[in-house]
């Protein structure tokens, strides 16, 4: 069912914030429940533990206060004996030398044998600590065991029923993303998934995901070289001497090196306007505060548009719009189809968007890019940049009930709050939310055949190591390819691509102060293509006990995979 249009930053502070609160406070409740666990045996033992930390921290204060004067009084006793060997000092003086430096060594030992107890009762507090630690976290087992994957996104579905996730992301629903609505996969090409979510959002698809690629950068390395000469000079007393001088030159060469960069998109397909492209940047002025260089700046952004407006040398269609605030804030200057951007964006839709910008209190204001290409929009920001997509379960795991109880919420609200507003600018558009053009697949009874996206998340989430190529030095990109597929099970070939290091030395033409041109040499590093095929097993809908037992296995959501 179509959702009803409304303002999404209202809907988030007037309902949906504490709706979803209350289903986080519910949920751990409800987990609590199952697990039987002894939250009064817990909270004892995690205040052994505070306090065996308060000794700790009191002891190794202490262990300080012993250490240094231990140090000094070594250091004067050894110095006091020093000075009287060397100044051959009288019987008399001698004798209280001998008596001072032996005081020194006495006080030190002292010292040091109070130092060296306190060491050693730190360490067994430390072990006791980490035992209790131990202790608290087979208490936390039964709860700890409990939390899945897919607790995040379901929490979110129970708030706000318009949004349904897909276990894992499908081939049916990448397939329909490029068939319904335009996707091109080839954006893929020298990407790695490193997680992926998708769903359906008022009868619409949409995948978050996140990615690393590789390109070429530059790094500087410098060498060093010392040199030595000899010199001849007048000293003060007019006499020539020769002397010895002595100078390090360095040299730097830059060659160029992969670079590895991340980066974390929202994919989204709808029907609605076809045939319109635009794009928009943050501008910086919604969020920003009122004054003379604020409304310059706005002054001097509106003049260019309503001259770019008018200027009817150029092929642009563009028109400006009555609303002139919008048009500064959202500048979406490139669109090239003036009827379907007015489509889009109604009066409605301008407001709404124009709420979401300005404010910076209830979600994260003007932070997004959005662009639109046909029926595929993407958009990526600040915050989502700044969000771990990935819903491990061990994120909520943790030895403290309490500390775990506080975690369970925070994480899954900020989970919340940062997928919302990063749906929320398409949201803000009434046309979206009344059109549906998108069949309900995926969603009913068992998901289909997990797609190549989730085969890279499944890589990634192993980690590089085991599949890098045994001379790789640096991060790898992971693609898979399907192999052969039975029933519920697919063999994937995943080839790791990085690069070895061959070490050079490159010699440097360097002018001394010596007069002569000296090599320095600088060794660096040419970085070279590597790949290496390793082949995954993976099987879909697996219940989570499937993995345990097996080697170098994971579970993730409702695949699990070994190699």
């Amino acid at each position: 069912m179509i959702g009803v249009a409304c303002d999404p930053l209202n809907a988030y502070r007037d309902s949906l914030r504490e709706r979803f609160a209350e289903l986080t406070r519910q949920k751990f409740r409800d987990l609590l429940g199952k697990s039987g666990l002894d939250t009064r045996a817990n909270r004892k033992l995690v205040s052994d533990v505070r306090a065996l930390e308060g000794r700790i921290s009191e002891e190794s204060k202490k262990y300080a206060y012993f250490l240094i004067p231990c140090l000094l009084f070594f250091a004067g006793g050894v110095g006091c004996a020093v000075y009287a060997y060397c100044a051959k000092l009288q019987s008399g003086a001698l004798a209280g030398a001998v008596i001072g430096c032996m005081a020194l060594l006495i006080f030190g030992v002292v010292a040091a044998v109070k130092a060296f107890e306190l060491y050693g009762l730190i360490g067994k507090l430390k072990k006791q600590k980490a035992k209790k630690i131990d202790e608290a976290y087979r208490q936390m087992s039964p709860l700890n065991t409990l939390y899945t994957w897919d607790i995040p996104v379901r929490l979110i579905e129970k708030a706000f029923p318009d949004i349904k996730f897909d276990p894992y992301v499908t081939d049916e629903r990448l397939a329909d993303l490029t068939r319904f609505f335009g996707w091109d996969d080839s954006f893929n090409a020298g990407k790695s998934v490193l997680f992926a979510q998708s769903g359906l959002v008022n009868a619409n698809p949409f995948i978050f995901g996140e990615f690393m690629q590789t390109s070429w950068g530059e790094k500087t390395y410098v060498g060093r070289k010392t040199i030595t000469w000899l010199e001849s000079t007048v000293g003060p007393d007019g006499k020539r001497r020769t002397v010895s001088r002595i100078q390090t030159l360095s040299a730097s060469v830059t060659k160029p090196c992969p670079v590895y960069t991340k980066e974390k998109i929202l994919i989204y397909g709808n029907s609605a306007a076809p045939n319109l492209n635009f794009s928009r940047c943050p501008s910086g002025l919604a969020n920003a505060e009122d004054g003379f260089f604020t409304n310059l700046k706005k002054r001097n952004v509106l003049r260019d548009l309503q001259k770019y407006s008018e200027n009817l040398d150029d092929d642009s269609n563009f028109t400006l719009m009555a609303n002139h605030e919008f048009e500064t804030l959202f500048h979406a200057k490139d669109r090239d189809n003036e009827v379907e951007f007015r489509l889009l964006f109604t009066s409605l839709a301008q407001e709404q968007m124009l709420n979401l910008m300005k404010d910076d209190c209830i979600g994260y204001g003007d932070d997004f890019s959005f662009i639109k290409r046909g029926k595929i929009n993407v958009l990526c920001s600040k915050h989502l940049s700044d969000t771990p997509l990935t819903t491990d379960p061990s994120i909520f795991h943790d030895w403290d009930f309490d500390n775990a109880h506080l975690k369970f919420r925070n994480i899954n609200e900020d989970y919340f709050k940062n997928i919302y507003f990063s749906l929320a600018p398409l949201l803000a558009i009434p046309l979206y939310q009344q059109t549906g053009t998108y069949k309900d697949c995926g969603l009913d009874g068992a998901p289909g055949a997990s797609s190549f996206w989730e085969h890279e998340a499944i890589a990634n989430h192993y980690g590089d190591e085991y599949f890098k190529h045994p001379s790789c030095i640096t991060k790898n990109i992971l693609k898979t390819k399907l192999v052969s597929r039975h029933g519920n099970y697919a063999k994937i070939c995943v080839t790791a691509s990085g690069f070895k290091g061959e070490k050079h030395v490159d010699y440097e033409t360097v002018l001394g102060r010596d007069g002569r041109y000296h090599k320095v040499p600088v060794e660096w590093i040419e970085y070279l293509p590597v790949e290496r095929n390793t082949y995954m097993l993976i099987g879909e809908n697996a219940e989570r006990s499937d993995c345990y037992g097996m080697q170098h296995s994971v579970c993730r959501r409702n695949i699990y995979a070994y190699i």
